[in-house]
């Protein structure tokens, strides 16, 4: 007996920003697939700011990282009220398990897991093929649809892209005008912290960036980071020569995440640390100059690096040879080993080419 016509989807991916604005490209993908079916989208409510207004959302399912178990069961039960009849899980652990396992859906999507049997219905395994400027992050998704005979093409009809309203970006313009900041200059986004100690740059090595950003004609830089590294911005800061700082303004600041990326959305260029920030950037159409951290695998997450518009640098692009030896979870454990190597020098010249290229006198 076949499963009952597929009209109502679920795809599932917890955590992190980059994470829930990449596999929105699954909710486009189900709605060329499926155009007339509902395709909902369980995420954090941290991150929906990404994804409010995606035209192929058609509803999404909250919920916080941490649950208490009454918040559990409510969640179970909105699960197994949708009757769902496919459900893509595209986080894989334990939290969309709890999710899958009472949903009732004939069809569950998901990597292949130690958990496989008891969840899914169709597996895919991560591939370390790439083939597209997508990267494996978006390649990998897209497997748990498609069979790899497609995914050179599927990789190419979608990118990842958020919805800002007139009125967000009539904001945005209000209050880059109001400090006084011209909007015909060059406008800078700066990523200047990663979401951990081990995917951040050293203090010094982001103050020369600053530094070199302030140095280009006409340029006003912006800053993006959580409210609880202020202090570690303003040791930062403190680095840059005084007469460069003075064209950083940490003060033009989004109070939450849809006013971030309203200001992102005037943005030239967005240079710095790996990161949602990044994601986010490309999503607007904003050119991005992109540092990894030396654990972080580049190809999963360098989507549409064509050394033009996006640029993604990683340590082992200039010194492979470091890496011999070392496992990644050792890289990781030894990062400020790594970053250490990882000199301002190093990538010069292809920042100073990058900030004449997207100016906006541009070359």
């Amino acid at each position: 007996m076949n499963p009952k016509p597929i009209k109502k989807i679920l795809v599932i991916q917890q955590k992190m920003i980059g994470d829930v604005l990449i596999s929105s490209l699954l909710c486009s993908h189900f709605k060329v697939l499926y155009p007339q079916a509902q395709v909902h989208y369980a995420i954090h409510q941290g991150t929906q700011a990404v994804v409010q207004g995606h035209p192929d959302i058609d509803q999404f399912i909250l919920s916080t990282p941490k649950k208490s178990w009454n918040q559990w069961r409510k969640l179970i039960n909105q699960i197994k009220k949708e009757q769902y009849d496919l459900i893509l899980d595209a986080y894989g652990k334990l939290e969309s398990l709890m999710m899958i396992l009472p949903s009732g859906a004939p069809r569950v999507y998901g990597h292949k897991k130690w958990f496989s049997l008891l969840a899914y219905s169709r597996t895919s395994k991560p591939s370390s093929q790439v083939y597209t400027h997508a990267g494996n992050a978006i390649e990998d998704r897209l497997r748990l649809i498609y069979p790899e005979s497609e995914i050179r093409v599927k990789a190419q009809e979608f990118r990842p892209k958020i919805y800002l309203t007139p009125k967000e970006i009539s904001w945005a313009k209000e209050i880059i005008d109001a400090h006084n900041l011209d909007r015909a200059k060059t406008l800078v986004m700066v990523s200047v912290l990663g979401s951990s100690i081990d995917k951040s740059l050293p203090a010094q090595t982001m103050a020369q960036i600053l530094t070199t950003l302030a140095q280009q004609p006409n340029t006003h830089i912006l800053l993006n980071y959580m409210p609880h590294q202020k202090q570690s911005v303003e040791a930062i800061l403190a680095l840059v020569p005084e007469k460069n700082r003075v064209c950083v303004h940490p003060e033009v600041y989004g109070q939450n995440l849809r006013e971030f990326l309203a200001l992102l959305s005037h943005m030239n260029y967005l240079v710095g640390n790996e990161g949602g920030a990044v994601n986010m950037a490309k999503a607007l159409n904003i050119p991005t100059f992109t540092l990894f951290s030396p654990w972080i695998n580049k190809a999963a997450w360098n989507s549409f690096d064509d050394g033009q518009i996006h640029i993604g640098l990683h340590l082992k692009d200039f010194t492979p040879d470091l890496f011999q030896g070392f496992s990644n979870k050792e890289v990781r454990k030894n990062h400020q080993q790594f970053y250490k190597a990882f000199t301002f020098e190093l990538f010069a010249p292809l920042l100073n080419s990058f900030c004449l290229r997207h100016s906006s006198t541009g070359q």
